[in-house]
């Protein structure tokens, strides 16, 4: 019986790499495509040379197509790192690469699960002015738009499409530069140095360990076909208050970093929380991962990180004492 051919655009990035790992793990010929270099991903590293991996360096701002089964379309510039707006590519990457990936789709009979975003759910009111928009208030823009996309390929079309809506997902395999909370809070953490909330922290957010989010993509795109797009939220129903979150890390790394509040981030949502009523009834998924397990493994794998790159910068004299 033929491999199943899966396509997993941004497979350098978070989620994509251990979706990528997953899929192999699973007899899948599993094609990345992605602008970075894969060297940017520590969790493929072991898959790298395989035969069934195939890595293809694309911007799916661009045509291309591919003989494939299924699109899992995790594609988004990756700006968390550097904090910045940058709303044409960031619109493009959503808007023309949806179009590329779903003209594929359309042309080789595939399924296609999108991965948006939970920020859609809190999404504050529209800034009709365009001035100083943030880099979350353009990628919920594109992703809104990418979903009307879907569901209009679907209706007009006949693609089979799914979307899945992401909450704050964390886990090993993070890039330990990046802004995402969990990742940057266990770093100053582990470094004993200040851990920074913007506003007083009662903000509540759900948080998913990345086996779960992948469980939850997978899950979604083996489902059986329906006469409508699926549209899923992928998270925790318990959130927790950024507040707690940092006291938590905290404690769960012995930390002596202080808790330092600064002024609150403009038009931040104070909630955002994944509701599974439909995940459960359709797929019968829900995270099997606690925060506080999460939070260990991640705490572990990130420790390790630093002490092998703090190791790396040791002298030769260093090294042989």
């Amino acid at each position: 019986m033929p491999k199943t051919r899966s396509v997993v655009l941004g497979g350098v990035g978070f989620i994509g790499s251990h979706l990528c790992r997953e899929l192999i793990n699973r007899g899948h010929e599993v094609f990345a495509i992605d602008i970075r270099d894969i060297t940017h991903a520590p969790m493929l590293r072991t898959v790298a040379h395989e035969g069934s991996f195939h890595f293809i360096h694309h911007n799916i701002i661009h045509p291309f197509g591919i003989r494939c089964d299924e699109i899992y379309n995790l594609a988004a510039p990756s700006m968390v790192r550097y904090n910045r707006a940058l709303p044409i590519e960031t619109l493009r990457v959503a808007m023309v690469g949806s179009i590329h990936a779903l003209d594929t789709a359309r042309t080789e009979h595939a399924r296609v699960v999108l991965a948006s975003t939970g920020s859609i759910c809190s999404r504050s009111a529209t800034n009709d002015e365009g001035i100083n928009s943030t880099t979350q208030e353009w990628l919920i823009e594109g992703k809104l738009a990418a979903e009307s996309l879907h569901r209009a390929y679907r209706q007009e079309c006949g693609v089979d499409t799914r979307i899945a809506r992401i909450f704050n997902s964390y886990g090993p395999g993070c890039d330990l530069m990046d802004q995402r909370v969990v990742t940057k809070w266990i770093v100053a953490a582990l470094q004993n140095r200040d851990l920074v909330i913007e506003g007083t922290g009662e903000q509540r957010r759900s948080f998913c360990y990345i086996s779960d989010v992948v469980e939850g993509l997978i899950t979604l795109m083996q489902a059986l076909p329906a006469n409508h797009t699926r549209t899923v939220h992928l998270g925790s129903e318990e959130p927790i208050a950024l507040l707690d979150l940092a006291q938590r890390i905290i404690h769960l790394t012995g930390s002596r970093s202080r808790i330092v509040h600064t002024a609150p981030r403009r038009n931040e949502a104070q909630s955002r929380q994944a509701n599974l009523e439909l995940t459960r009834r359709e797929m019968g998924w829900r995270p099997s991962i606690s925060l506080d397990e999460g939070l260990r493994r991640t705490i572990g794998y990130i420790e390790r990180e630093l002490s092998e790159r703090a190791g790396s910068f040791c002298s030769w004299i260093e090294i042989n004492q």
